[in-house]
């Protein structure tokens, strides 16, 4: 359960009171790293860990474009290691 006011305002869609801290890490860091304030990108850094933190970062392909290219120059994480950063595509066909 989630007992941060300014945090709870961005699970609009869920019954917040079954958001669990732990188990819901993945979703709840993800909701916050494209629409948390900086009193959320506080109670995030001290909920979670640096690594829980960058995995998601990597990890999520549904990150804005934005938040991503922030948050890879917040942690120095490679472009190359940021799937939502990554091409869904070859520019290019291949032919058979």
């Amino acid at each position: 359960m989630i007992t941060n006011s300014s945090v709870e305002r961005l699970f609009w869609d869920v019954d917040r009171d079954s958001v669990d801290v732990e188990k819901h890490r993945f979703y709840i860091i993800s909701r916050i790293i494209d629409y948390g304030n900086i009193d959320d990108i506080k109670w995030m850094k001290n909920t979670y860990t640096e690594d829980e933190i960058k995995e998601i970062i990597c990890k999520k392909k549904g990150i804005s474009k934005k938040s991503a290219y922030f948050w890879m120059a917040y942690y120095k994480i490679p472009i190359e290691e940021v799937k939502c950063l990554q091409e869904s595509f070859p520019k290019e066909l291949q032919l058979f």
